[in-house]
């Protein structure tokens, strides 16, 4: 339990689904997180003619990166109050923080401010209107297609060349990546900027280390395409979003259509995984969340892509 006599906390609600923390913490609080981080580095420290540490806090002080103190200081507080400060308010992070000091020093109150990305609010379209509009244009298209490839089959009647196989392939068939865009466009999200930003990070770098994994150059690469780093990180940014975008709806047709995992799903899938070593990997609680997580999706874009398909069968 956080002892709020130590400190101040005002918050403020944001537009984009972030909140405001604004917090104000006694200097005696500051004093006793300085002193852990100056312990730690005297009990770390080997200074000739004394044991390691043993040497008198002043010793070791002398020869001291201040700043450093001074960040692991600011990093122990947040570390220890942050957490506390967020739980007994009730808020529920989806990312980390962006924290911006207002004032810290040795001998003052520490301020700061963390601004917090909250669940993201959205309102989904309509898949099954979607799914069934998307049936009907390309229902559509692939009936042209059809009157196109009788056509080619008359021409080509009385000669051994009949390219009826080649056409019927160009016939198009409904994805679930194409449902889920439309269903991106149709719908309303509000995203913190901050889960954007994460997930965006999270997909340069699995990016970029691909590229050096492959031994070529990012520079180079950009190069050749003719782009700029800002436009790889507008892609990536676009990627990022639609990605989010596409988790909640996916979550959201699992909850509509009951469509959870087993326990029973989930350890056949960690079974069928053949390895021992991954089936061990996976057997701990966190990765067999992580596992239903990917059931749930393949279920949901199955689903999708089965939408209206019996009604048109019996049709």
């Amino acid at each position: 339990m956080l002892k709020y006599k130590s400190m101040n906390i005002q918050t403020e609600n944001l537009p984009n689904a972030e909140i405001k923390l604004i917090v104000t913490l006694e200097n005696s609080k500051v004093r006793e997180i300085h002193d852990k981080v100056v312990a730690k580095l005297v009990a770390n420290s080997e200074i000739k003619g004394f044991r390691k540490g043993k040497a008198p806090a002043e010793e070791v002080l002398k020869n001291a990166d201040f700043s450093k103190i001074e960040g692991e200081t600011v990093s122990e507080l947040l570390k220890t109050y942050y957490p506390g400060i967020v739980k007994e308010k009730g808020i529920f992070p989806y990312s980390n923080p962006k924290i911006d000091l207002k004032e810290f020093a040795i001998d003052k109150d520490f301020k700061f401010e963390a601004t917090i990305a909250l669940k993201p609010e959205y309102k989904i379209a309509d898949y099954k209107k979607i799914v069934a509009d998307l049936r009907k244009e390309i229902d559509k298209e692939n009936a042209k297609i059809e009157k196109e490839i009788e056509k080619g089959n008359e021409k080509d009647s009385n000669t051994e060349n009949s390219e009826e196989t080649k056409e019927v392939s160009k016939k198009r068939e409904l994805t679930a990546e194409e449902v889920i865009n439309k269903i991106i466009e149709k719908s309303e999200f509000t995203i913190s900027e901050l889960i954007v930003n994460e997930e965006t990070d999270r997909l340069l770098e699995r990016f970029i280390n691909q590229i050096k994994g492959l031994n070529l150059n990012v520079d180079q690469l950009l190069k050749a395409q003719n782009k700029s780093y800002d436009d790889l990180l507008a892609d990536h940014k676009l990627i990022a979003t639609n990605n989010i975008k596409s988790e909640f709806i996916l979550n959201q047709i699992v909850k509509d259509n009951s469509l959870e995992a087993s326990e029973t799903e989930v350890d056949e899938f960690i079974k069928n995984l053949g390895d021992e070593k991954l089936i061990a990997q996976f057997s701990n609680p966190a990765e067999k969340w992580y596992i239903k997580g990917i059931i749930e999706k393949n279920k949901s874009l199955d689903y999708l892509r089965d939408l209206g398909k019996e009604e048109k069968n019996e049709k």
